[in-house]
């Protein structure tokens, strides 16, 4: 039987400072998505390979200023039917003036134990209006420091969808899950970050997504990645996204990613809403 709460320590993430939003350095979505894989692990549950996710939520960020006052807990609980996967709670308690306690939850995801079925490929570039480099996007559109500035070259963009090469930081994951190098997915996200800002007008961070299989996990490298709109509401972007090695093999596919803006968040530079990059 799975032990349904206990205590966890966050692993040391010392460039985690480089991923400020807002002016706050939040621990990022992949590295809760690594912490609760290797607590599976460590417990030794098994999950079928191809690694399958669903139905993922970042409902909190987690700031890391908040760090040293949290005690964090993680919650296990077997998937309905039986033999689906676990379904995984990582959430903080924090000590507040007047002995008060105040609970948040910061993810939830399912880790399956079914066989994943293979992604279909990516679309070709087609019909790009918009070019931006890798460079400009650090610069202007996401402040991020040097650790998570990992798309390369340049960004090509289309109403539809956007392409883009992104690569990991030297040195590389000092303990990447079976996931593989959580740099990738982090900047896969970012590709579709600059598709809100250029064609819905947004600056939109990951919420949660529907799905995801790594087929094909690396601890550091390159890939190429493309994001597809699904869905643009006025708060609330759905995009697919693709992970693909130098053959096009897809090496890690995602569905259904959300993504919405922060409630009092900023509109992005008037240049890449009007496409003049």
């Amino acid at each position: 039987m799975l032990p349904t709460k206990f205590v966890v320590r966050l692993p040391e993430i010392s460039h985690v400072a480089d991923h400020a939003i807002s002016g706050r350095a939040i621990v990022p979505a992949v590295e809760i998505l690594n912490l609760l894989l290797n607590v599976l692990d460590e417990r030794g549950v098994r999950l079928n390979t191809p690694l399958t996710m669903r139905d993922a939520s970042f409902p909190r960020f987690l700031s890391v200023d908040e760090i040293p006052r949290c005690t964090f807990e993680v919650a296990l609980e077997s998937s309905a039917p039986l033999g689906a996967g676990v379904r995984t709670t990582f959430s903080s308690r924090i000590e507040l003036p007047g002995g008060m306690q105040r609970q948040r939850i910061h993810a939830e995801v399912s880790f399956g134990t079914e066989e994943a079925q293979p992604a279909p490929p990516p679309p070709a570039e087609a019909d790009v209006d918009c070019e931006v480099s890798a460079e400009r996007v650090y610069r202007e559109l996401i402040l991020f420091g040097p650790h998570f500035c990992n798309l390369r070259g340049t960004l090509r963009l289309a109403r539809g969808a956007a392409w883009a090469t992104v690569e990991s930081p030297a040195p590389p994951h000092p303990n990447p899950s079976r996931a593989g190098c959580p740099y990738l997915l982090d900047s896969a996200m970012h590709l579709a970050c600059v598709w809100g800002q250029r064609y819905a007008g947004m600056v939109a961070y990951p919420t949660g997504f529907s799905a995801r299989a790594v087929f094909s996990p690396i601890a550091r490298g390159k890939r190429r990645c493309t994001a597809v709109a699904r869905s643009t509401l006025p708060r609330r972007l759905v995009f697919d996204l693709w992970l693909a090695d130098e053959e096009g093999r897809v090496c890690d596919a995602i569905g259904g990613l959300v993504m919405t803006p922060l409630a009092a968040g900023a509109p992005p530079p008037a240049w890449i809403a009007q496409g003049t990059a």
